[in-house]
């Protein structure tokens, strides 16, 4: 059994996610500077506020192409000579007037309320940050976030679109509508500031810009 003064010693190093160097990542980086791993020199942290604003404007994008993916129709498919379209807001509304309720709500919170929930939150915390505005709640926002990001499911929404489609291939004419564009932009845009986002640095600037 580890001693207590191992494991706190223990808590100060991270893994190189290249080389899997044990570090320790106690000193902090000023921004402008780069901390760089001693042995295969891959970039640990890169302190700018650039970063903040990349991270914004993926954000940003995103949010702009949140509604016509979710209002828009994502699928077209004629069947017996019916056409019908069909958006992401239009399967919500059908789930529960045919009294799904259960998959209508755990749709509408993991598909339609947390994306949304989690791009006004980093939105309001990347603002704050690059603008040096004072904010009690940053901390909070941004655990909120890391709490969200575990029940977002635009991925597997979008694999379901993608079975969906291969089953109905062969009984019916799909085409693709404009929601589905949209779509398929906001999970990019989703993705890519997942990526962008440097966890370490932003509770390094939420502690200083926080009160």
């Amino acid at each position: 059994m580890q001693s207590v003064s191992n494991i706190d010693k223990h808590e100060h190093l991270c893994a190189c996610p290249e080389c899997d160097l044990l570090i320790d990542n106690t000193a902090q980086v000023k921004e402008g500077y780069i901390s760089q791993c001693p042995r295969c020199h891959h970039v640990l942290q890169h302190p700018t506020r650039l970063s903040m604003r990349n991270n914004f404007l993926c954000v940003f994008v995103g949010l702009v192409f949140y509604f016509p993916a979710m209002l828009l129709p994502i699928m077209r498919f004629t069947m017996l000579g019916n056409t019908q379209a069909l958006s992401i807001f239009n399967c919500e509304q059908s789930l529960f007037s045919t009294g799904n309720w259960v998959i209508g709500l755990v749709v509408f919170f993991t598909i339609i309320l947390i994306p949304l929930a989690k791009m006004i939150l980093i939105i309001f915390i990347t603002t704050r940050i690059y603008y040096k505005i004072k904010s009690h709640y940053l901390a909070a926002s941004f655990k909120w976030y890391n709490q969200l990001t575990k029940w977002g499911m635009l991925d597997i929404f979008m694999l379901s679109i993608i079975v969906s489609a291969i089953k109905l291939h062969d009984d019916a004419e799909l085409e693709p509508g404009i929601g589905l564009y949209a779509f398929i932009i906001l999970l990019l845009t989703s993705a890519l500031q997942t990526q962008l986002l440097n966890k370490k640095l932003t509770w390094t600037l939420i502690e200083r810009h926080g009160e």
